[in-house]
Order: structure tokens, then C-alpha cells, then sequence
């Protein structure tokens, strides 16, 4: 069964993550994507594309624990933090540390095992970032403090 919503009860935080939609970019997506990758993978072939200018904007992990991105080449200037195959405590952290830098959530995958992959960018460039995750069929993932609607 897939996540929709998911409300943290600890502070109430509620994460929306990005949606896949169906139709024509669905193709280019899927052609885009890397690869499944197992984890003795991810580190080299990630070290790689960061070398050559390309950062994650989107990240999954099966069922099986493999992982698969959706890389970008950003404008020099933008940065971004990309974590992959977390539990919920562990992507909190990362995600509080991202809110007090004042860098929005840009993409999340919430798999069916709840393991959370998320990517942060600067929030100079997010609006860039979510023009090309919409290239994609790929919807900018929420983060709804408590008190905000």
C-alpha cells in the first residue's frame, strides 16, 4: 500500500511526498532514471556523477533495498542535500537541520517499508528544481510544520 500523507506524532510534522504522474513524462522518467542500484553501488556511482556536475533531485528505494535517482546538472551556485534509504527518526534530523538553513524539501519518497529518500536544495534555486522535476511527472514533495496549513 502506498503512503500519501504521513503525520509524525512526535512534533506533528506532516510530509507529503512527490507524487509520480502517469501520461507522457512518465516515459521520459522512466527512461531518466538510473538504474537500480544496490548499496555497495551507491557510493561510487554517486561520487561519480557529483565529480561531472550531476546532483540527485529525486531518489527511491525498493522493497528489495536497492536505490534509483533522477540526476540534474544545476547551475553552479545551487546546493542541495540528498538522503536516501533513512527511517523516519534518522530523515528527521536530516530534515531539521535543512529547516534551520532555510532550504526546503524538494522531493520525497516515503517506501512501502516507511524508509524516507529526500533531497533539499537551496532556496534560491527551488523553484528551478521543482520546473525540472515537473519535466519529469514529478510533483515537489511538502513538509507542514505544526500550525501551518
Amino acid at each position: 500500500m502506498f503512503i500519501d500523507i504521513i503525520s509524525t506524532m512526535a512534533d506533528d510534522t506532516t510530509y507529503i511526498p512527490s507524487q509520480l504522474l502517469p501520461g507522457a513524462p512518465a516515459v521520459l522518467r522512466e527512461r531518466a532514471f538510473t538504474r537500480w542500484m544496490t548499496r555497495d553501488l551507491l557510493q561510487a556511482a554517486t561520487d561519480f556523477c557529483r565529480n561531472i556536475g550531476l546532483v540527485s533531485i529525486y531518489s527511491e528505494v525498493s522493497l528489495q533495498g536497492s536505490t534509483r535517482y533522477l540526476f540534474w546538472h544545476p547551475p553552479d551556485d545551487a546546493y542541495f542535500e540528498v538522503r536516501s534509504g533513512r527511517p523516519l527518526d534518522k530523515f528527521k534530523i536530516f530534515d531539521q537541520a535543512n529547516i534551520e538553513k532555510g532550504w526546503p524539501l524538494l522531493s520525497l519518497h516515503i517506501g512501502e517499508t516507511a524508509i524516507y529518500s529526500g533531497v533539499w536544495v537551496s532556496a534560491d534555486h527551488y523553484d528551478a528544481a521543482t520546473f525540472v522535476l515537473a519535466q519529469f511527472g514529478i510533483t515537489p514533495a511538502r513538509r507542514v510544520l505544526p500550525g501551518e496549513k
